[in-house]
C-alpha cells in the first residue's frame, strides 16, 4: 500500500509537470516603465485564466543602459540565472530584448521554445535566417500610423503652416525615423515640417511656450535626451500638458496626460492582442507560424484638450472615442432607462391603480404645506427669536429672528447642533454660553445682554418649555423697557438731586436774607461815622471806610452769584460757556487762591461759544470737576498746582478740555469714575461724576469722558455750538 501511494504521487508530479506551460516575458524595459507594464499587465489578465501557466519576466534596464558591454554582460547573467530551465514560449517587448533573445537563443534556451516578439517596427527575416530560428519566431510588427496622423492633423487645422515631429535619438526612435522621413517627404510641399530629435524637455516647453493657431506637434516618442538622458512617462507628461500646441499622438500611452489624440495604437489592445497569439501557440497543435503587422487602430481624442485649443471634429470622422466628454444625461443613465423602458406596462398599471391614493395623498400634503407654510409665517412674524431643540441638541426649527441673531442661515442651521457654530459669530458664542448657565442655573434674573449683528446693545428674556418634542427656546426683547427703566431711574435721580439743590436754595435765601441787613447796618454805620467825623481825620478814615464799603459789596455780590448758582435752571436758555464758566470760577477763587491752585482759561478758534441747555447744571457738572480737580491737587505736595481749562470749536462743536497736573487717576479706576456711587476717595459718596455725566449726556446732549496724561488728567466734554444770537 505504501509502494502504490508513492506511486501515485510520482505519477501525478510527473503529469503535471508534463502538462504545466512555462512562459518567460523578456521585457527591454525596467519595472515600472509604463508602456511595457501596460502590455505585460494585460498579457498576464489573460494568463490568470489558464492555471497550468506559469509565468517569470526579466527586465532588461535598456532605457537607462545599453552598451555593447552591458549586454554582453546581462547575456551572461541570463545565461547563469536561465541555466537547467526550461520554457514552452519566449515571449520579448521590443526590440532589445528581441535581438539580445535571437542572438543568445541557442545558449539562454537549449530546449529551443517558440519565441513570440512585440513592439519591433524593422522586422528582418534574414536576421533570423542566420540564427536558425526562421521555424520558431512569431511576432507582431508595430506600424505606427505616422502619416495617417499628420493627415488628421490637416483635417484638424486646414491652414496649418508649421508641424513639428518629435523623436528621440534611442535605437527605437532610429527605427521609427525612416517612416518618418518617408512622411515628411510626402507633406513637405504644403507645409513647413521641423523634425526635432537633439534637444531636451526643457527646451521643448521655451520652445513650445507660445499658442500659435496654424502650428501642431506629431509626438512619437522622447524618453531619452541629446546625451541620453532617461525621461519618466510623468515628466514627458508634464511637459507636453505646459506645450501651447496641440500634442498629437501615435499611441494611448499619453492620452488624458497632455495630448489631444490622433489615430492610436492601443497599448492595452497590444497586450491582448499578444496574449491570444500566445495561448495559440501554447494549445494549438497545428498553430502555423505567424509574423503579422498590427493594423488596429483607434481614433481616440481628448475633449478637454479640443475645448483648450478651439479645435473640433472633422466632418465624417466615424467610430471615434471622445475621453473627458460631458456626459449627457441619456448616456448616463442609458441602464436606468432601458429598465424603466422594459417595466413600463407593469409601472402603468401600478400607476393606474395609485393614482386615487396619490391625488388624496397630494390633497393632504397639500394642506399640510399651507399650514406649515402659516405656522412658518406666524413664527417669523413674532419679533422674538425662537429656536426649537430635540433631545439630543439638534435643532428642528428657528425663526428668522433668531437666525438673524446669530448670523447663521437657516438651512445650514436645520440639523444641525446649535454647539457646532462655536467660534463662529461673537453672538453665537454668547448664547451658547448664556444657555449653559441658565441651564446650571446660574443665570441671574434670565436675563442676557449681548451686541446684535449692528453693534447694537441688546437686553433679552431667556425663556424655555420643555416636552417630550424638545426644547423651544424664546428670546424676549426688552431692551426698550430696560432702557425705559434705566431712564426713570436717572431722572427720579436727577430729580432728587434737583430738589436737595433747591432746598438747599431755600435755606441759602434765607441765609442770604439774614446776611444782608447786617451788612446794610455795617454799611450805614461806617457812612455815619465818616459825614459825623472831624475834618482832620476825614482823611483817614476815608481810607478805611471804602476798605468796608467794598467788602460788604464783594460779599452782598458773592451771596447773590451764590445763591443764583445753588438754585436749578428752570427752562432750557443759550448761554455763552466761557462768561458761564468765569461766574463759576468766582465763586471758587478764594478757595482755589488760599490753596495755591492757579487757574487757567485758554480759548482759540472761536467769538461765539454758545450752547443751548441748562446753564446752572452745566456750571454745577463743572464744579464737580473744578472740586476733584482740586482735591488731587491738594494731595500733591508741589506748590505749582495748575488747572487749565481749554476751549476749542472743532466742525461746530464745542470741545472742554480740563486739565490738573496732580496724580491722576489709576488705570483701574478710570473706567469706573462715571458709575454711581463709585469713589477714590475715602470720604466720598460717588455722586459728583455720576450727576456731571448724566448733566452732560442726559440735559445737555454731549459726551464728557476721561483720560490719563503724563502729568495728571483730563476730562474732555464735547457739546454742540448754538449760533444764534444770546439776545434772541
Amino acid at each position: 500500500m505504501r509502494y502504490f501511494i508513492v506511486f501515485i504521487l510520482f505519477f501525478n508530479t510527473f503529469l503535471w509537470a508534463n502538462t504545466s506551460k512555462s512562459v518567460l516575458i523578456l521585457n527591454s524595459y525596467h519595472k515600472g516603465f509604463e508602456l511595457s507594464d501596460t502590455i505585460i499587465r494585460n498579457i498576464e489578465k489573460t494568463f490568470y485564466s489558464y492555471e497550468d501557466i506559469d509565468i517569470d519576466i526579466l527586465y532588461m534596464d535598456s532605457k537607462k543602459i545599453y552598451s555593447r558591454d552591458y549586454k554582453k554582460e546581462l547575456s551572461k547573467l541570463y545565461s547563469l540565472q536561465l541555466k537547467n530551465r526550461t520554457f514552452d514560449l519566449i515571449i520579448t517587448i521590443d526590440r532589445f530584448a528581441y535581438k539580445l533573445a535571437v542572438k543568445n537563443f541557442n545558449d539562454l534556451f537549449p530546449n529551443k521554445p517558440m519565441l513570440l516578439f512585440i513592439g519591433v517596427e524593422q522586422y528582418s527575416q534574414e536576421l533570423a535566417r542566420v540564427y536558425n530560428l526562421d521555424n520558431r519566431i512569431n511576432g507582431i510588427i508595430q506600424k505606427l500610423p505616422i502619416k495617417d496622423n499628420i493627415d488628421l492633423i490637416f483635417k484638424f487645422i486646414p491652414n496649418l503652416k508649421k508641424l513639428y515631429i518629435l523623436n528621440d535619438r534611442s535605437p527605437n526612435g532610429n527605427d521609427s525615423s525612416p517612416f518618418i522621413r518617408d512622411a515628411i517627404n510626402k507633406v513637405k510641399h504644403k507645409v513647413k515640417v521641423e523634425y526635432l530629435r537633439d534637444d531636451s524637455l526643457e527646451s521643448f516647453k521655451e520652445y513650445f511656450s507660445e499658442y500659435k493657431e496654424d502650428e501642431a506637434i506629431l509626438f512619437i516618442r522622447f524618453s531619452n535626451d541629446y546625451d541620453g538622458g532617461f525621461y519618466k512617462t510623468n515628466e514627458v507628461s508634464r511637459a507636453m500638458d505646459e506645450f501651447k500646441l496641440p500634442v498629437f499622438v501615435t499611441d494611448t500611452l499619453f492620452m488624458e496626460k497632455g495630448a489631444l489624440g490622433g489615430k492610436l495604437i492601443s497599448i492595452e489592445n497590444l497586450g491582448v492582442v499578444t496574449s491570444k497569439k500566445a495561448i495559440d501557440i501554447l494549445y494549438k497543435k497545428d498553430y502555423q507560424l505567424e509574423v503579422s503587422t498590427n493594423e488596429d487602430f483607434e481614433y481616440i481624442f481628448d475633449a478637454n484638450k479640443l475645448k483648450e485649443f478651439g479645435l473640433f471634429l472633422p466632418k465624417g470622422l466615424k467610430n471615434y472615442t471622445l475621453i473627458n466628454a460631458p456626459v449627457s444625461f441619456f448616456e448616463k443613465n442609458r441602464n436606468l432607462i432601458n429598465i424603466v423602458f422594459l417595466a413600463t406596462p407593469i409601472l402603468l398599471v401600478v400607476i393606474f391603480g395609485l393614482l386615487q391614493a396619490l391625488y388624496e395623498k397630494q390633497q393632504s400634503s397639500r394642506k399640510l404645506k399651507q399650514r406649515v407654510k402659516f405656522d412658518k409665517a406666524l413664527l417669523n412674524a413674532i419679533e422674538s427669536p425662537i429656536f426649537w431643540q430635540d433631545k439630543d441638541d439638534i435643532v428642528l426649527d428657528a425663526n428668522a429672528k433668531f437666525c438673524e441673531l446669530i448670523q447663521v442661515s437657516y438651512d445650514e442651521l436645520l440639523g444641525s447642533k446649535l454647539l457646532e457654530f462655536y467660534h463662529s459669530t461673537y453672538q453665537t458664542n454668547c448664547i451658547i454660553d448664556y444657555l449653559h448657565e441658565f441651564e446650571n442655573g446660574k443665570l441671574e434674573n434670565s436675563q442676557i445682554v449681548m451686541k446684535n449683528a449692528n453693534y447694537e446693545k441688546k437686553i433679552y428674556f431667556l425663556n424655555q418649555t420643555r416636552s417630550e418634542q424638545g426644547i423651544v427656546t424664546i428670546f424676549t426683547d426688552i431692551t426698550k423697557e430696560k432702557e425705559i427703566e434705566l431712564e426713570k431711574i436717572k431722572h427720579t435721580q436727577y430729580m432728587i438731586q434737583q430738589s436737595k439743590l433747591a432746598e438747599i436754595g431755600e435755606i441759602f435765601s434765607s441765609i442770604a436774607h439774614q446776611w444782608k441787613a447786617p451788612l446794610v447796618e455795617i454799611t450805614s454805620l461806617a457812612q455815619d461815622m465818616f459825614f459825623s467825623g472831624n475834618t482832620s481825620e476825614k482823611e483817614e478814615d476815608s481810607y478805611h471806610i471804602n476798605n468796608i464799603m467794598i467788602q460788604a459789596k464783594y460779599m452782598t455780590s458773592t451771596i447773590n452769584d451764590f445763591q443764583d448758582f445753588i438754585m436749578p435752571s428752570q427752562k432750557k436758555t443759550i448761554f455763552n460757556v466761557p462768561i458761564t464758566i468765569e461766574s463759576m470760577l468766582n465763586i471758587v477763587k478764594h478757595n482755589m487762591k488760599y490753596n495755591y491752585i492757579h487757574i487757567e482759561m485758554d480759548i482759540k478758534n472761536s467769538k461765539n461759544l454758545n450752547v443751548y441747555g441748562y446753564e446752572n447744571e452745566f456750571m454745577q457738572a463743572i464744579l464737580n470737576i473744578i472740586n476733584n480737580a482740586k482735591d488731587a491737587l491738594l494731595s500733591n505736595t508741589e506748590k505749582n498746582r495748575k488747572i487749565i481749562i481749554k476751549l476749542r470749536d472743532k466742525l461746530n462743536v464745542l470741545v472742554i478740555d480740563i486739565i490738573d497736573n496732580g496724580y491722576g487717576i489709576s488705570k483701574e479706576a478710570s473706567g469706573k469714575i462715571f458709575l454711581q456711587y463709585f469713589s477714590t476717595k475715602k470720604q466720598g459718596h460717588g455722586i459728583g461724576l455720576y450727576m456731571t455725566k448724566l448733566i452732560i449726556q442726559d440735559k445737555l446732549g454731549g459726551k464728557i469722558k476721561y483720560k490719563r496724561i503724563r502729568n495728571g488728567s483730563c476730562f474732555r466734554i464735547q457739546l454742540r455750538l448754538h449760533h444764534e444770537n444770546i439776545s434772541a
